[in-house]
């Protein structure tokens, strides 16, 4: 049986992702259901459902209509990048000769294909982008500068900062009440 519009709309159903036109209102439950899935994106049911007072049915039911309104974007596996070989992290910050719109999506569409890229900003300011580089070590990063970077197409310049520790880093952002 089709469900009406009005009645998707009262079950909470919604087309839109949330900050795209919809008014996607999260209640105390959902965000203690954020909160749970940001430390383990994993958790059996059950326990999610023990852990924020409902049935296991209604709480797998709100978290597919997290999942489905956009809030929870995907779970994935966080690895160490020390144990899997890549304990260098670079700080590159890159500024483009004349960006236009084409140089602009071919530097993009070229990060995006090196795994070794763990983030690609584009920002405001004098830099035009910053990137966070995985390597194994200093001449693993400098080859890849080199391929990647000196030769690219409407390259200016770019400064490389090695990062000596991680004070914090973490992928779960604050569900505030």
């Amino acid at each position: 049986m089709k469900k009406s519009k009005r009645t998707k709309r009262r079950l909470g159903f919604r087309n839109e992702k949330p900050g795209e036109g919809s008014s996607f209102a999260l209640d105390a439950i959902d965000r203690r259901i954020l909160r749970s899935l940001q430390v383990d994106g994993l958790i059996a049911n059950q326990v999610l459902a023990d852990q924020v007072g409902l049935s296991p049915p209604a709480c797998l039911k709100r978290v597919r209509r997290l999942r489905s309104a956009g809030v929870v974007k995907r779970t994935v596996s966080l690895l160490s990048a020390e144990a899997m070989g890549y304990p260098l992290l670079t700080v590159v910050r890159l500024k483009l000769d004349g960006p236009t719109e084409a140089m602009m999506h071919s530097f993009e569409a070229r990060m995006m294909a090196s795994p070794r890229v763990m983030q690609c900003m584009l920002i405001a300011g004098d830099t035009d982008y910053i990137l966070l580089v995985r390597s194994r070590d200093v001449a693993h990063y400098q080859e890849f500068a080199r391929r990647m970077l000196k030769v690219a197409p409407g390259v200016r310049a770019y400064t490389s900062e090695i990062v000596l520790s991680e004070t914090k880093s973490t992928t779960e952002l604050p569900v505030e009440d």
